[in-house]
C-alpha cells in the first residue's frame, strides 16, 4: 500500500491493520467486516476512508470560511453515524470524549459503542427531539443521511440542530446530487438480480419532471419498501432525497446562514452543504 503525504491519512490507513492512536492518544477503533462496510457505504477499506477524508476536508474548509476551526474543546455530533466511519477522521482534531453520535439503528449503536469504547454513541428516534441540551455542539455532520430523509424529517432535524448548536455553530450534510437522477434512469434499463437497483429504476416514473422540480429549487424525495434502509429505516421517512442548493439556502429557517456548497464526483458522489447557526 502506497501511503499518502498527509500524516493523518497515513495513520488512518495504517489503522486498518494494527491499531493506531490519534494525536490525543485515543485508539482508532477496529473496523467492521468489509462486507458490512460495503453494504452501508458501497465501499470498504482504503476507498471508504478516502471518501470519508474528502468529506472531512470539505467540513474543515467550511469551518475555515466562518473562522471557527476545530479545537480540542470542540463538541461534535455525528448524525446517523453508522459504524463510525466519519467520526474516525475527526479524531485528528478532537478528543474522542468530545465526539458524540445519534443513529436510529440499535445494531449500529451497539457496534460503534463497542468499537469506540464510548457511551457517546446513542440511539435516537426517526424524528426529534434528542437528548442533548440546547447550545451543546460546535459542529454537526451528517454524511449520506439527508440523501435519504423525507422533507419533514429534514426540516424537523434541521430545526433540532439549530436548538443544539451553539450560536455560530455549523451543520454540514450531504444529499443526492442532480446526477443521481441519471443513475436512477440507468437503473431502469438494467437487467439485474439486484433488488435495490430494480427498485431504484422504478422509484421515479417521470425523471424529467423530478429534475425540473429539483432545478426549480424543490426538495425531491421518493421512497418504496425496496429502497428503504431496512430495519428502523422504513419507507415512511427513508428513501432517496435530492436537496438543491437553493432549498438549502432558503428553506431551513431564519436561524441559519448558508456557508458553502461542494460537489466533486472524483471525491464523493453527493452534494454537500454547510450552514451556520446565526440565532
Amino acid at each position: 500500500m502506497t501511503l499518502p503525504a498527509d500524516p493523518w491519512m497515513q495513520t488512518l490507513l495504517l489503522s486498518l491493520n494494527p491499531r493506531q492512536r490519534s494525536p490525543f492518544g485515543d485508539v482508532i477503533p477496529e473496523y467492521p467486516s468489509e462486507e458490512l462496510q460495503r453494504n452501508t457505504t458501497g465501499l470498504s477499506s482504503v476507498a471508504a476512508l478516502e471518501q470519508a477524508y474528502a468529506f472531512y476536508n470539505d467540513v474543515t474548509d467550511a469551518l475555515g470560511k466562518v473562522g471557527v476551526p476545530l479545537t480540542a474543546d470542540s463538541q461534535l455530533l455525528d448524525f446517523g453515524f453508522g459504524w463510525g466511519r466519519i467520526s474516525r477522521v475527526f479524531m485528528r482534531d478532537v478528543p474522542l470524549e468530545n465526539i458524540y453520535g445519534i443513529d436510529v439503528d440499535a445494531g449500529f449503536v451497539a457496534l460503534t459503542r463497542k468499537a469506540f469504547d464510548s457511551a457517546n454513541f446513542t440511539e435516537c428516534p426517526a424524528f426529534p427531539p434528542n437528548q442533548y441540551s440546547a447550545g451543546k455542539f460546535d459542529l454537526i455532520y451528517a454524511y449520506s443521511v439527508f440523501s435519504h430523509l423525507s422533507e419533514k424529517a429534514c426540516r424537523d432535524w434541521m430545526e433540532e440542530f439549530r436548538r443544539v448548536l451553539k450560536p455560530g455553530g455549523v451543520v454540514v450534510f450531504t444529499t443526492r446530487h442532480d446526477s443521481f437522477f441519471d443513475y436512477c434512469a440507468l437503473a431502469a434499463t438494467m437487467e439485474t438480480d439486484n433488488e435495490y437497483l430494480t427498485a431504484l429504476g422504478a422509484l421515479i416514473p417521470d425523471i424529467e419532471a423530478a429534475k425540473a422540480a429539483y432545478r426549480n429549487g424543490e426538495l425531491v424525495q421518493a421512497s418504496s419498501d425496496a429502497v428503504g434502509g431496512g430495519g428502523p429505516r422504513d419507507s415512511s421517512f427513508y428513501g432517496e432525497t435530492w436537496i438543491p442548493e437553493q432549498y438549502a439556502r432558503t428553506q431551513f429557517g431564519d436561524g441559519f446562514e448558508f456557508v458553502a456548497g461542494y460537489f466533486d464526483p472524483a471525491k464523493y458522489d453527493q452534494a454537500c452543504f454547510a450552514l451556520r447557526r446565526i440565532s
